[in-house]
């Protein structure tokens, strides 16, 4: 592929339309300097469904979106609006869900076992309940809220219906109109702890973000620390290997270290909509486009 036929599309400033969102300002300008850059109004895209750029897409481009998630139906319409624009989404609505929702990818062999209903009624989440043993967490499809770790996340005991009902129930309603698909509660195994969040006293964990570009890694992240000094030659060949057969050209797998010592799939997403936990920009951008075949020195001008 070449870079140059290639379009970054990030979310607009909403007071300031012809400029991107200050989250992703440092990413626009970093990436204008390999390739071209637009921003387009969010807002309009959710609330009327139309595409409106700063500036027209190149001739032929291919469109790769930076911003934050969207429903798969909302992706599936800026696919339609992109196309419409005689361009083309390097990431289908179809590879879009296929690593965006958990069902979709939760069979692969190195992740942790997961359960899921479209029913929300307590029969059906106490099936869910049921079919575990040990301490379970909840999510939708997409997220989870960790972040409220005791009261929306974490459930010690599924048998212990009462309590994890209302955990549930809680998940539910915190999420409201932005909970996606329905419920998933998913097996907890002890990983390896490496402190404590400063903000809400949840446990942080050594755990890994992987970008992948057509299957092979291109960048890894460490979501807390930056130190890499426990990866191993056998940790290195696993996560290269867990990027095979996922059908998408950009995702993102996060790695989580148990206690056992391996590593093991905890999250798969898209890549457009995967956070860089503080990476250097910049340097995340030279990686990407070393792999997708641009030399620092070939760079737009």
């Amino acid at each position: 592929m070449n870079p140059r036929n290639l379009t970054l599309m990030f979310p607009s400033n909403p007071l300031k339309p012809r400029e991107p969102d200050p989250d992703y300002a440092e990413e626009y300008q970093v990436a204008g300097d390999f390739t071209h850059v637009r921003v387009f109004d969010l807002d309009l895209l959710l609330g009327e469904g139309k595409l409106k750029l700063n500036k027209k897409f190149p001739s032929s481009t291919i469109v790769i979106y930076r911003g934050w998630m969207l429903t798969p139906e909302n992706y599936a319409l800026l696919q339609t609006l992109v196309e419409s624009a005689n361009a083309s989404l390097l990431t289908n609505k179809e590879a879009y869900q296929m690593t965006h929702l958990l069902p979709n990818w939760a069979h692969h062999a190195n992740t942790l076992k997961s359960a899921w209903t479209t029913d929300l009624t307590d029969n059906a989440l106490i099936k869910l309940l049921d079919q575990f043993n040990g301490p379970v967490t909840v999510k939708d499809f997409v997220k989870s809220r960790k972040h409220e770790w005791y009261s929306a996340f974490y459930i010690p005991n599924p048998q212990n219906h009462y309590q994890a009902l209302a955990i549930i129930h809680n998940f539910i309603q915190r999420q409201a109109e932005n909970l996606v698909g329905g419920i998933v509660i998913r097996e907890f195994v002890p990983f390896v702890q490496t402190g404590v969040h400063l903000k809400n006293e949840t446990p942080i964990y050594e755990e890994y973000r992987v970008f992948y570009w057509h299957s092979e890694p291109f960048a890894m992240i460490d979501y807390w620390h930056h130190n890499f000094d426990s990866l191993g030659d056998g940790d290195l060949i696993f996560v290269r290997k867990s990027g095979q057969r996922i059908r998408s050209p950009f995702f993102t797998i996060d790695f989580a270290r148990k206690t056992d010592g391996t590593l093991i799939i905890v999250e798969i997403g898209d890549g457009q909509v995967s956070g860089l936990q503080d990476y250097d920009t910049r340097k995340f951008y030279h990686q990407w486009f070393q792999r997708i075949g641009l030399e620092q020195g070939d760079r737009l001008k």
